[in-house]
């Protein structure tokens, strides 16, 4: 099926720029609505609800970046620094903003397994359930993201 100028205009905005450097589908070739569609299915099939994951990802992400630049003890297992970066970026989606950049690491200490929870990440995951393309710098994949976080609960 034929893809609409704005579905076109999108996958352009997804693409490396300026501004997002490598982009936001890393070596994703899919379309971004099966994207989108697949991390839905794998929450469902995992019995997540994507709202409580995005209170987990913004309560750790808060909490990192209130620790201005210190290493933060979330819980027993976890822990997160804030690196903050001059600029912000405009969101890939249309009339949707423009955030701070910055990245809070988040490791679980544990298994060493370490993800990156950026401002504009919170708000595609919220607003768009785009948790970004396989590949990319700051793709967070679902069942795994709430593996690590759900003891934030």
């Amino acid at each position: 099926m034929k893809k609409s100028p704005e579905e076109s205009s999108l996958e352009e905005r997804l693409k490396p720029s300026i501004f997002s450097g490598s982009g936001f589908l890393g070596n994703d070739e899919r379309p971004i609505d099966e994207i989108v569609a697949d991390d839905l299915k794998e929450l469902e099939r995992h019995n997540i609800d994507k709202d409580k994951l995005a209170q987990l990802l913004k309560k750790a992400f808060d909490k990192v970046e209130n620790g201005l630049g210190q290493e933060v003890q979330l819980s027993e297992n976890l822990s997160g620094q804030f690196y903050e970066a001059k600029g912000r970026i405009p969101s890939p989606f249309r009339g949707d903003g423009v955030f701070e950049k910055g990245e809070a690491r988040i490791l679980h200490e544990p298994s060493g397994e370490e993800i990156i929870i950026t401002a504009l990440s919170l708000h595609l995951i919220a607003e768009h359930s785009f948790f970004q393309g396989k590949g990319s710098r700051y793709r967070l994949e679902p069942a795994k993201t709430y593996r690590l976080l759900k003891e934030l609960e």
